[in-house]
């Protein structure tokens, strides 16, 4: 599975997810050389977090559904136009949330949920060299 940018969060989710953690399943996470980056979700790129999802997706260490609202919130004018330019997508992903709590919308745990998910990637991100 390739995300693409102009994937949206399925309607789905908003019955799937009334509190932050039901109903996610995930693959446990092997160790991977691909994941051995140090990834900070406050200031990637789109290009950067295109890939790290990617590489996310191929090891099956990320949900289909958790990937394609993160990929969401990517514009198209930020992959085409400004594919490196950093941006702070745990801000846009706080927004989001905000703005779906603001309407009582279920979708607001479901984002809760992925700023949670932005945290643990990035520590998994982070490895100590034993040996170092």
């Amino acid at each position: 599975m390739h995300v693409s940018i102009s994937s949206a969060v399925p309607a789905s989710l908003a019955q799937k997810f009334d509190k932050p953690t039901q109903g996610v399943t995930r693959a446990s996470e092997p160790e991977s050389p691909l994941l051995d980056k140090r990834v900070d979700f406050s200031h990637i790129t789109p290009r950067q977090l295109q890939n790290y999802i990617n590489e996310r997706i191929f090891s099956n260490t990320i949900d289909p559904d958790e990937a394609t609202s993160i990929m969401s919130q990517l514009s198209t004018y930020q992959m085409q136009d400004a594919p490196d330019v950093p941006f702070d997508l745990r801000a846009q992903m706080t927004g989001t949330m905000e703005f779906h709590q603001d309407r009582g919308d279920p979708l607001a745990a479901w984002y809760a949920h992925l700023i949670k998910r932005l945290d643990e990637m990035e520590a998994q991100s982070l490895r100590v060299d034993a040996f170092a």
